[in-house]
């Protein structure tokens, strides 16, 4: 698998069906992935979240909050949970995220800032009340934070292009433009895996160790 997580990424990854799983959830939702970072408790999400003034206890009260009523499985369960879409085009669009702030590495704060991008989801109205909304983030982010990375490919960042033209809300339409620009050659492998993957369950991987192992928050 070729997605550009950190380590500290695939382990947020994994927490958060473990957070499904522990509030009795079948399914996996932008709720867990955030209780996945908090969860983990260390990298550059964190530090962002702490910077803004936000208490992690609180935040963690206020989303376990939000999702307990909806508990429909029983705690423990050991099997495989699917995506919700919010959280499914979260994880799908931290490659594009990533990019867009230059770096070949997804980190914490690209799946943070994924998930808050979503104006329509409670999580997202949960922490912009609480001081974190996306721009707050994205602000926080950029001016204290952001990694130094070069650029995965400075000369031909179309991703990234496609990305601040909007695809963000469909992405399936970029990963279709590159899939139809590499057509001619067929042993070039896509550049957009995240995207490509649609049915991959993460989880189970990240489970595995089968991400790949990128040095980095």
């Amino acid at each position: 698998m070729e997605e550009n997580f950190s380590p500290r990424v695939r382990d947020v990854i994994t927490y958060s069906k473990e957070e499904a799983m522990r509030l009795g959830h079948d399914y996996i939702g932008t709720e867990h992935l955030l209780l996945g970072i908090l969860r983990e408790g260390e990298g550059t999400a964190i530090e962002i979240i702490k910077d803004l003034g936000l208490d992690l206890k609180n935040v963690r009260h206020k989303i376990e909050g939000l999702s307990a009523p909806f508990a429909t499985n029983a705690p423990g369960t050991g099997k495989n949970l699917p995506l919700t879409r919010q959280a499914e085009k979260a994880l799908k669009t931290t490659f594009l995220e990533a990019k867009l702030f230059q770096s070949p590495v997804i980190r914490t704060p690209h799946l943070l800032l994924c998930i808050l991008r979503n104006d329509n989801d409670p999580i997202s109205t949960i922490m912009a009340q609480l001081g974190a909304s996306y721009d707050a983030v994205k602000s926080e982010y950029q001016n204290n934070h952001i990694e130094s990375d070069a650029p995965l490919n400075p000369e031909k960042d179309d991703t990234a292009m496609s990305y601040e033209d909007g695809d963000l809300d469909n992405p399936g339409d970029a990963s279709a433009r590159k899939s139809s620009t590499s057509a001619t050659s067929k042993k070039e492998k896509s550049k957009t895996p995240v995207l490509d993957n649609f049915g991959k369950d993460l989880t189970k991987e990240a489970e595995q160790n089968k991400l790949d192992p990128v040095v980095g928050r």
